[in-house]
């Protein structure tokens, strides 16, 4: 079987902050052709190497892809460049802005050319900003994005998720945009230029903090109050487990979630007792109520600290091994920090046949299953030029006479007439409808009073409603989608469900798999009724596997996928990425193969199931480091603030109360450029030497010391050295980037009114998204489905209403 994008053509000349972007399109199938210098792309000198010398970043990223030296510098190779440009689809760049239109190559110039391409700029800000052609590194981007304030121990400066990947998420976004540009292609013939922002997809990765910034807030414990929040409590006096050793390494625990975490506090209590670990007065504690006890007074905060104390010594006993097993049999939200090491020995990732053997090495696999267009991997990363007759062959192209302005003409919505039923909950399945809404799509997001959204009481909540009714993250991240209040467990509600899904040419849901079978709407029902139906089944785990159905949220999925092993300080216990990072990683690979599912119908009329593990697509983040694991058995620990991409890098306290700023030297001339301001460092000779870095640091942590954090940014970017102020929710507002890039969007909320809201991380020249409303209300929109898209009868409403299927 062909990939989705098969016959499609992607011309990749992305740095490596985007690489991510033509791998993924690889993936599903496309012709790949990385367009290079004579010296070849950066990625390919970028660390880590293997033992004989290769950089087994470009390994993995470079997986799948074909390798011509075309460089587009030289004016000569321009023609030879423009015929490539003649026959390809899609054409992926993340130069700073202006730079491909100075060689005559931008947007317009190649829409004269084929006004069918695709051209998807990815850069730090998006063009048009303050910053648009300053450069950025990694650091920066999370310190602009506002992920950076968020993480890390309140006594030490803030740390960065500990490999460098902050641009995959403004990368991964622009893969998706582009792969569902090319669905609307379908219909209309015509290309389009899309300008991604690595900071704006960076504020979604954010889940709560942006409604913070929209109630002028910052979030408890990370704005002038940082120092004072050591550890989060349950009740005053109570402190919260988080991440916590074991006998072989460390855990994440969530005690606190609803109905879930008491489930599993009590299957992990029972574990503790039955084991003799628990005193017996604590054994006779009813541990599924324990915080409504404690609420009451009926367990006391003393009993309860003596209570945890007591588990947690317990785990210290037990290997990571014993803790999974016990937390997949008793839905625990409890999940071990997973290094490269034990990734690649986790029996579900084997059990779903993850691990792929492509010319020797073995790569992560699919990060997604397709099941009528699946993945497959054909090649390994190329050598440079070793493609060369896909240009070689081809007649010169000369630029056209004129600039074409195609692109610029509006042509409506991108998902018009798309119809999407979307059954998801939280945020990874809701995300991946809200961006099909604010494309064009109609989606009817199904939610019940009976079994409320958990993420309706994730704070904050607007002002003058109840808080079911309020939360800011439940509205943002639902943006553009009709409310139906259904309620699944009444015998009556299926006939509502049959009839959306037989309306339906998109089926998204996100629950535990069997959850939807045991509700009726599996794949199996979905296809018997809507066989041209896409359905995308999004969790933790994937839908296969013997720990298929382990109970997890964002916090598991980073320990379980590699990443909270490697972030925080050498010397302590790991300090896991801010918030539910898988889910926000996740999202944009679902949009990828969505996309891809979606064109591939557009041109066969089949429809297909596409099972997603969160766990496995975030993966493909590390996938460098499970190559690195594979060939010298190295596993990567916690860096702190350093990379070995560049010297000096770190995070700097600043003048003001709890106030940072990031900076990363990756060049000769960015060091040049930051002794020209920070004169002291004219004394270090060897910035990559160990007291080299040393006395940088040591320097730079007095010069800062002394500085605002935004005018020391401003000073070094100034002289094209990347640095940024870290900034926190209260900054977002202000800074001028995403004032100029008009991130924040005003929108009417059911309940409050115009509130502001996060905009799209992609404009799209044509096809732009268009936010109409925030978030529904529970069944707002009840009536307005039923009756004029479903085509209810007002008696068979009347009747529904009364069996209680309807709300």
């Amino acid at each position: 079987m062909s990939g989705a994008l098969d016959g499609i053509r992607v011309l990749d000349l992305t740095t490596r902050m985007a690489e991510v972007a033509g791998k993924t399109m690889a993936d599903l199938g496309a012709e790949v052709i990385k367009v290079e210098p004579v010296v070849g792309c950066d990625a390919r000198t970028t660390p880590p190497f293997a033992a004989d010398g290769r950089s087994l970043f470009w390994e993995a990223w470079g997986l799948g892809k074909h390798s011509v030296v075309c460089d587009v510098e030289l004016p000569g190779a321009r023609d030879q460049f423009r015929a490539l440009v003649a026959g390809a689809d899609v054409l992926l760049e993340s130069f700073a802005p202006g730079y491909m239109a100075g060689l005559g190559l931008g947007p317009d110039d190649l829409a004269a050319i084929n006004p069918a391409l695709v051209y998807v700029s990815v850069t730090p800000f998006g063009a048009d900003t303050p910053d648009a052609e300053v450069p950025m590194a990694d650091l920066t981007l999370s310190a602009a994005g506002g992920l950076l304030a968020m993480q890390g121990d309140h006594d030490r400066v803030p740390t960065p998720v500990g490999y460098p990947e902050t641009s995959f998420l403004g990368a991964m976004q622009a893969a998706a945009d582009a792969i569902m540009a090319l669905c609307e292609r379908d219909r209309s013939g015509l290309g389009q230029h899309l300008d991604s922002s690595i900071q704006a997809a960076v504020m979604w990765s954010l889940m709560s903090i942006t409604s913070y910034a929209a109630l002028g807030q910052d979030f408890p414990g990370r704005g002038d109050d940082r120092a004072e929040v050591t550890h989060p409590e349950i009740v005053p006096g109570l402190r919260m487990p988080f991440i916590e050793p074991c006998a072989d390494g460390y855990v994440g625990m969530t005690l606190v979630l609803g109905d879930q975490g008491n489930r599993g506090m009590k299957s992990l209590m029972a574990w503790v007792i039955a084991e003799g670990a628990l005193d017996d007065d604590l054994a006779e504690v009813d541990w599924e109520r324990w915080l409504d006890m404690l609420g009451d007074q009926t367990l006391s905060v003393a009993d309860a600290g003596r209570a945890l104390d007591q588990m947690l010594a317990f785990l210290k006993t037990k290997t990571q091994a014993e803790i999974q097993e016990q937390a997949v049999a008793g839905k625990m939200l409890v999940s071990p920090c997973y290094t490269s090491a034990h990734l690649a020995a986790d029996p579900q990732l084997a059990a779903r046949d993850f691990w792929v053997e492509v010319d020797g090495a073995v790569h992560a696999g699919p990060f997604a299953r397709l099941s009528a267009t699946p993945i497959a991997f054909g090649h390994a990363a190329p050598d440079l030029g070793q493609h060369q007759q896909l240009v070689d062959d081809l007649e010169p192209v000369p630029a056209a006479e004129s600039p074409s302005k195609v692109w610029a003409a509006p042509r409506g919505a991108l998902f018009e007439g798309l119809k999407v039923a979307d059954l998801s909950w939280i945020a990874a399945g809701p995300l991946i409808a809200k961006d099909l809404a604010n494309l064009g799509a109609t989606v009817i997001r199904v939610e019940t009073e009976a079994r409320l959204d958990t993420l309706r009481w994730i704070p904050p909540h607007l002002p003058h409603a109840s808080p079911m009714s309020a939360g800011h993250p439940m509205a943002n991240m639902n943006q553009s989608k009709l409310g139906l209040g259904l309620n699944y467990t009444i015998p009556e509600a299926k006939a509502v469900i049959d009839r959306m899904i037989e309306w339906a040419d998109v089926v998204v849901e996100n629950y535990t798999p069997g959850t939807a079978h045991r509700l009726g709407f599996g794949y199996e029902h979905v296809r018997e009724l809507n066989p041209a139906a896409v359905m995308l089944s999004s969790c933790m785990r994937g839908q296969t596997g013997p720990e298929a159905r382990h109970t997890g949220f964002g916090l598991h999925g980073a320990c379980l996928g590699g990443f909270t092993a490697i972030t925080g300080w050498p010397d302590r216990p790991p300090h896991p990425p801010w918030g539910a990072y898988t889910d926000f990683i996740s999202p944009r690979y679902a949009l990828s193969a969505l996309g891809a599912a979606l064109h591939h119908r557009n041109r066969t009329g089949q429809g297909q199931y596409i099972d997603l593990s969160q766990i496995e697509a975030s993966i493909h983040f590390l996938a460098p480091l499970v190559l690195e694991y594979r060939d010298s058995g190295k596993v990567r620990s916690r860096p702190g603030t350093d990379c070995e991409r560049a010297a000096p890098h770190g995070v700097f306290r600043t003048t003001g109360t709890e106030r940072f700023c990031a900076v990363a030297v990756e060049t000769d001339e960015q060091w040049e450029a930051l002794r020209s301001v920070v004169t002291d460092l004219g004394m270090v000779d060897d910035r990559w030497s160990e007291m080299g870095i040393a006395n940088a640091e040591e320097l730079l942590t007095g010069w800062f010391a002394e500085q605002d954090a935004f005018e020391a940014a401003q000073k070094l970017r100034a002289r094209g050295v990347p640095a940024y102020a870290a900034l926190r929710a209260s900054d977002f507002y202000a800074d001028p980037n995403l004032v100029a890039r008009e991130f924040f969007i005003e929108l009417d909320h059911g309940a409050i009114g115009k509130m502001t809201f996060d905009g799209p991380v992609t404009l799209f020249s044509a096809t732009p998204a268009q936010p109409w409303r925030a978030g529904p209300l529970v069944g707002e929109h009840t009536q307005q489905v039923m009756s004029e898209i479903l085509g209810f009868s007002d008696d068979e409403i009347s009747a529904l209403a009364a069996t209680g299927a309807l709300t």
